[in-house]
């Protein structure tokens, strides 16, 4: 049973270029006896005022990563269609928000958080905006556990979800040294924070030279998140299949071809359980698991824009 969550009706919003602010709120995770850890959060406003077409996308970002990794999509989903704001938040632990780098305690953490944020947004029913979520790798993770937490509590709240690679397996070799009877609670806990292998490479999640030199010199980007991190996404995932039984709005699937974390045949073994008329899968052979900053990142951009105007 989970409790109420509310971080109250708004969020303090500082305005950091034009149609640009940024706020932060306090996270529902006690990490260390830190009963302030912050969650920040970005948001781009649409380009006009106009009510028509008014739409509001929630980003969610992958684990190691953050909100900058959306900085492209936003930008070429705003040039055709100005109507659509963006609201981006940085996870416990990564990006701008606070927290041991690549680090948290359980998914369920990561999903109050989200459903704080989202619970501060009011929908205008008078333009009938519509609001969606996307989440890419984990983030998909942490939106299908806050759909299915809304459709009983704020059903009419969500309008579609896109997923993009977000089943993500790992070693199952890493993921049996924190099961292992290895000493008392604390060399637990030191193992549970070790980050025994860099899992995260530019060269597995991007194709260009010059994207993954970014990538890797990128000072918010974790390459290497904790075991207890990694453990985390791993139970999440065993039940993420039924999930999909249980989806009663749109929904894309978005998968890559290549990388390490390609899993054409996971994915698509979930969107079996989707019913068909609110379905959309899109298959990208080619590109590894960054979509979004992919070199050939606008099919994908084209694919989102077109199902953002049928929905």
């Amino acid at each position: 049973m989970h409790s109420e969550l509310s971080i109250g009706s708004d969020l303090l919003w500082k305005q950091v270029a034009p149609r640009i602010s940024v706020a932060h709120f306090s996270s529902t995770a006690k990490l260390s006896g830190n009963n302030s850890t912050q969650v920040y959060v970005k948001k781009y406003e649409a380009l006009t005022n106009s009510s028509e077409g008014k739409m509001t996308v929630f980003l969610l970002h992958d684990i190691g990563q953050y909100h900058g990794r959306f900085e492209q999509l936003i930008k070429w989903i705003q040039e055709r269609n100005s109507s659509v704001t963006f609201i981006a938040m940085d996870f416990v632990g990564h990006g701008l928000s606070s927290g041991t780098r690549g680090h948290f305690e359980n998914l369920d953490q990561l999903v109050n958080d989200f459903l704080c944020l989202l619970r501060t947004h009011e929908k205008d029913l008078s333009s009938n905006e519509k609001l969606l979520v996307l989440g890419h790798g984990m983030g998909g993770l942490v939106a299908l556990e806050s759909i299915k937490r809304l459709q009983s509590e704020y059903k009419n709240q969500v309008d579609g979800l896109i997923l993009s690679n977000f089943i993500l397996k790992f070693s199952s070799f890493l993921l049996n040294l924190e099961s292992r009877p290895i000493g008392g609670p604390t060399l637990k806990k030191l193992l549970t924070h070790s980050r025994p292998l860099r899992t995260l490479k530019g060269e597995d999640v991007l194709s260009c030279p010059e994207a993954i030199l970014s990538y890797e010199q990128d000072p918010l980007v974790v390459n290497n998140p904790t075991l207890n991190s990694l453990q985390e996404i791993h139970n999440g995932l065993i039940t993420i299949y039924q999930h999909s039984y249980f989806q009663e709005k749109p929904i894309m699937l978005l998968n890559s071809g290549l990388g390490v974390f390609s899993q054409t045949d996971s994915i698509g073994y979930f969107a079996k359980g989707v019913k068909k008329e609110l379905l959309t899968e899109k298959k990208y052979s080619l590109l590894k698991h960054d979509l979004y900053n992919e070199i050939e990142r606008v099919v994908v951009f084209e694919d989102i824009l077109s199902w953002m105007k049928i929905i």
